[in-house]
């Protein structure tokens, strides 16, 4: 545990670090140095570290023996599978798997910040305490297809659908959850304002209350996944961090709306992507920032889903990772200096405190203490 603050505490130094500096940081060797640490940690982490591990590593020695094209004994997607197929084939072992797939993620995630973020050590802070981090050692699977699932923000951004869609067929090939991501390309077209927004979120409450209904519909339509029912999947279970995640999602949302990180003005601006709406119903973005309104709202209406289901969780994360960005952009929008200080130090303050409760009252979430080292294990 006292790893885990320590490295939090090591990227708030950076963050006064990069304060001081300003524009006099070079972007691209800061992002490697303040992800480079955590790349160590998560590549060469025994089997034991975080909860799905283990099964990650029986898996991989069963899918090694395998024959390339032959059907797999291994109940995992297909594009896992054949990574590590392929990998197996070079001769590595698990420890190579882990420290390639570990790798992309980190790129992934790094080109992201880089090309995204105003606060890069922000970023890699919240990263942290938010416990994606924890995350990229548990469910290393999903944070595969998330890291490809962050490459289609130009793509969204350009609407060029085929390439959207062939990215989140990729990262479905990886965890099949990830195809919820189709979502965001009609979303993003979508003129939004206040109106939209608000039967939006009703229409999240309204599934909330429906869910039971809403996933046995599912069921039968699909034929698959019957099997949940019974394994608490699509059951609340009294899970605190289904309430935690909302508060923090709902926090995100209210705040952007309150100091106007989303403008709105009858006035159009001709260097942002303006709706056409009439009156203060409009709401202005910049390209990037319709990106992250379309993410923070759904993130806040799967969270609210979620109150009926802890799987939600896993939904919630193709959305909340693009936090990483968002989160950076809504401080440097905050004009006064005062309230900016104000509010970061909230953020950083409370970002730190819920790290901190849950590593000490629910170290069963993620298993990733004490920490071991491969050669170790």
């Amino acid at each position: 545990m006292i790893l885990y603050i320590g490295i939090a505490l090591f990227y708030i130094m950076c963050m006064l670090i990069e304060k001081i500096l300003g524009q006099r940081i070079n972007r691209a060797g800061w992002t490697v140095f303040l992800l480079l640490p955590l790349f160590v940690l998560v590549a060469f982490r025994a089997p034991t570290i975080g909860t799905d591990t283990l099964n990650y590593y029986q898996s991989y020695l069963l899918i090694a023996q395998e024959s390339f094209f032959s059907t797999s004994a291994s109940r995992l997607e297909f594009g896992y599978v054949m990574l590590a197929r392929l990998i197996s084939s070079l001769g590595l072992d698990f420890l190579g798997f882990q420290i390639v797939t570990t790798f992309f993620i980190f790129f992934s995630f790094g080109k992201f910040i880089y090309k995204y973020s105003m606060y890069l050590a922000f970023s890699v802070y919240f990263f942290v305490t938010s416990r994606m981090l924890f995350g990229t050692m548990n469910i290393s699977r999903q944070y595969i297809a998330v890291a490809i699932l962050l490459f289609s923000v130009d793509s969204l951004q350009k609407r060029r659908f085929v390439r959207f869609s062939i990215i989140v067929l990729l990262a479905s090939f990886f965890h099949s959850t990830a195809i919820v991501f189709l979502i965001m390309y009609p979303l993003i077209g979508l003129k939004i304002n206040f109106r939209k927004t608000i039967f939006i979120i009703g229409s999240g409450i309204l599934s909330s209350i429906f869910f039971d209904y809403l996933i046995r519909i599912f069921i039968n339509i699909t034929g698959k996944y019957e099997g949940y029912l019974d394994g608490g999947y699509f059951n609340f279970e009294g899970n605190i961090a289904i309430y935690f995640n909302l508060l923090i999602n709902f926090s995100f949302f209210i705040v952007g709306l309150v100091i106007g990180y989303w403008n709105t003005s009858k006035e159009i601006n001709k260097n942002t992507l303006s709706e056409k709406t009439s009156g203060k119903n409009r709401i202005k973005f910049s390209p990037n920032e319709k990106v992250w309104y379309v993410v923070c709202l759904l993130a806040l209406i799967v969270s609210i889903v979620g109150l009926n289901s802890t799987i939600m969780s896993r939904i919630e994360l193709y959305f909340s990772v693009f936090f990483l960005a968002y989160i950076p952009s809504l401080i440097q929008t905050i004009k006064s200096k005062e309230i900016r200080v104000i509010i970061s130090s909230s953020i950083i303050v409370g970002l730190f405190a819920s790290f901190l409760v849950i590593m000490v009252y629910r170290p069963n979430w993620t298993t990733v203490f004490p920490y071991y080292w491969y050669w170790n294990w």
